[in-house]
């Protein structure tokens, strides 16, 4: 995929323009849980379709994550993050014009074609230009990317949705991803490409044979169940459920998401104090697992549930950073850590797309948001094995 090596400096302007870009791409998942009332209203729709609102943004990479990690190999990472950016604007443009809820899923579709150009073709930016000392430094400050751009959406959609409403916030987020984009268009560097010594379809072939991708992809499927699904839904939860305006409902929600950034740094610093990433993937999930069973649970008073829901996204932060740190070490060789990457986001996104709408299912059908509580605590549970079978896959490779 490129040649790098350990001599050269690592290039920080150029890592902060990419992972400007991944929080700009990411900010498209952030403004639509605290504008979910007031796209219900406008668009007369239900709890179960307002779900499919946030979570179609992730049926393409769901569907398609593996083959479109191959891109990057194929046309270079810049021109693909160029692409994923340009998409995102037009998307938003034609949501912002529309009077149907229909054409309105279909930009959201759009938008998540833009995040996974965008979230496959970033890892080879910065490995590219990372010095070997610095390489799972960078790759995790990159880790940070989602709750940091899903905060600013919420942080910003606190302060302007009363006044602008739903289409100003996303005016907003489109000027921010064109001027991002023209500053990739000028400063990002062209990566000079080996020759392909396989067909697109070799190089994914020959990483979709190894299990220890789909044990990533697997626990990521998991966890991002668990925490779009928190992210989406709590706002909701606190105004009708607590009474809250919306203000302060994506206020404590964007909290949430914000507390996601410094576990992603912890997961960094273990991996760089020599963790093995099953390792830090377990001590997430048993964290997280602990604190959503209290955070479902009624019994509690209001403040320790919602510590809890801190406490969750906090460790679930450790996750990300321990997978995407180390996913390069799980490619056959450096042509295909695009491919390894287009597994992990895959799966990252079958959890993004069936969690909102599982979870409302469950509460339509419950009742009570209480009543998910099983459904939270075996996604945890799940991670929780499938980091053992990874701690030993890496613990062999480190003794062979």
């Amino acid at each position: 995929m490129v040649d790098t090596t350990p001599q050269q400096a690592t290039r920080w302007s150029v890592i902060a323009l990419v992972i400007a870009s991944g929080i700009l791409a990411s900010a498209s998942m952030g403004k639509v849980p605290p504008s979910l009332d007031l796209l219900r209203g406008e668009f007369s729709i239900g709890l179960v379709f307002a779900g499919w609102i946030v979570s179609v943004f992730s049926a393409l990479a769901m569907a398609t994550g593996a083959g479109f990690g191959s891109l990057p190999d194929r046309f270079g990472s810049r021109t693909v993050i160029l692409g994923g950016l340009w998409i995102q604007v037009v998307a938003g443009i034609v949501a912002v014009i529309t009077s149907s809820a229909h054409l309105l899923l279909i930009t959201r579709l759009a938008e998540g074609v833009g995040f996974l150009a965008v979230a496959v073709a970033a890892p080879g930016i910065i490995v590219a230009v990372s010095s070997s000392r610095d390489r799972n430094w960078s790759l995790g400050l990159w880790s940070t990317y989602v709750p940091a751009g899903v905060t600013i959406a919420m942080v910003t959609a606190t302060f302007t949705l009363e006044s602008i409403g739903w289409r100003g916030l996303w005016l907003i987020f489109i000027a921010l991803v064109a001027v991002v984009a023209v500053a990739c268009a000028r400063l990002l560097p062209r990566i000079p490409q080996k020759p392909h010594k396989k067909s697109a379809a070799g190089n994914l072939f020959e990483v979709m044979k190894r299990p220890a991708p789909w044990l990533l992809a697997g626990c990521f499927a998991a966890y991002t169940l668990m925490w779009i699904s928190i992210m989406a839904w709590l706002p909701t939860y606190l105004i009708d459920q607590r009474g809250m305006t919306a203000g302060l409902a994506s206020l404590l929600t964007a909290a949430t998401v914000a507390s996601n950034v410094p576990g992603n740094l912890l997961g960094t610093w273990l991996l760089r104090h020599s963790w093995h990433g099953g390792s830090i993937v377990a001590l997430s999930a048993v964290v997280m697992g602990g604190s959503l069973f209290v955070a479902f649970d009624g019994s509690y008073s209001d403040g320790v549930r919602y510590g809890c829901c801190l406490l969750f996204s906090f460790s679930g932060g450790m996750l990300p950073a321990a997978i995407l740190g180390t996913s390069r070490l799980h490619a056959p060789d450096p042509e295909r850590i695009g491919v390894v990457n287009g597994i992990i986001i895959q799966g990252s996104h079958f959890g993004q797309f069936i969690g909102p709408p599982l979870i409302a299912g469950v509460v339509t059908l419950q009742g009570s948001w209480e009543s998910s509580r099983g459904l939270m605590v075996s996604a945890a549970l799940v991670i929780l094995m499938l980091s053992v079978i990874l701690y030993r896959l890496e613990r062999d490779q480190s003794l062979g």
